[in-house]
């Protein structure tokens, strides 16, 4: 009696499987700053006002692996892994010494998106689907480097994480192109909003061997958009075992 159970719960679960099979795919996207969801630029000095700074959000990049779970014929659940990676430029100037200077920065962060996929078959093998959830984001570290004005005159440029562990509001639009032999391909947009600013941009211009230094410092504001391009290795749908059938 309980081998029966067994064999018909393995067997109930081979046909969900195979009814809505799941997905294994790599996407890689850029990261597009705008001033819709984020800001491009964020301007900052110091309490004296005799340093300015300016961080000027440039397009990163954003890649990965990525899991699909089939729920039904028209809702699947996506999740994976990914590394983003943030750009900036920041520009330094302080007017009262006459010294201008600018520095790349790179912020590095890793992303667990849990989304919803909702589907509407356009085709035979052609599909559009939309996906709204959150993600989950791992922020390792701080990012630093330094602008030399000088021998004796420099601006330490950072990003500070705000917290270590944070969240964001994840949407997507998108089309796709599902072949049996060759697996699937998709094209769409997305969005992603932190739920809170990961960091702040820090300014430091120091003089050697002096301790009258200038700070300026400001939250940013890190919201961007995607365009997405994924690929989903082919599903083989399991073949019957054919008890009958030589072996050899």
């Amino acid at each position: 009696m309980f081998g029966l159970f067994v064999f018909t719960f393995s067997w109930g679960q081979r046909e969900k499987t195979d009814k809505f099979p799941s997905y294994f795919g790599i996407f890689a996207s850029p990261v597009i700053p705008n001033n819709f969801i984020g800001d491009v630029q964020t301007n900052m000095q110091d309490t004296a006002q005799s340093m300015f700074a300016t961080y000027t959000h440039k397009t990163g990049f954003n890649f990965g692996a990525i899991v699909r779970i089939g729920l039904t014929k028209t809702v699947s659940l996506e999740t994976g892994i990914s590394q983003v990676r943030r750009n900036y430029v920041v520009d330094v100037s302080v007017p009262d010494s006459g010294f201008v200077g600018s520095q790349r920065l790179a912020f590095v962060n890793y992303d667990i998106p849990i989304n919803a996929l909702f589907y509407v078959q356009l085709s035979e093998q052609w599909y559009m689907n939309a996906a709204i959830g959150f993600s989950i984001n791992q922020y390792p570290s701080d990012s630093r480097d330094e602008i030399f004005f000088d021998q004796k005159h420099k601006a330490t440029v950072e990003a500070r994480r705000t917290i270590r562990t944070g969240f964001a509001a994840n949407a997507g639009l998108g089309f796709e192109y599902r072949t049996q032999d060759y697996g699937t391909f998709y094209l769409g947009g997305g969005a992603k909003v932190p739920f809170k600013d990961p960091f702040w941009g820090v300014v430091i211009a120091t003089t050697v061997s002096s301790g009258n230094d200038k700070v300026a410092y400001s939250p940013i504001s890190t919201g961007y958009f995607t365009i997405d391009f994924r690929y989903f290795i082919p599903y083989k749908r399991k073949k019957d075992f054919n008890i009958n059938k030589p072996l050899n």
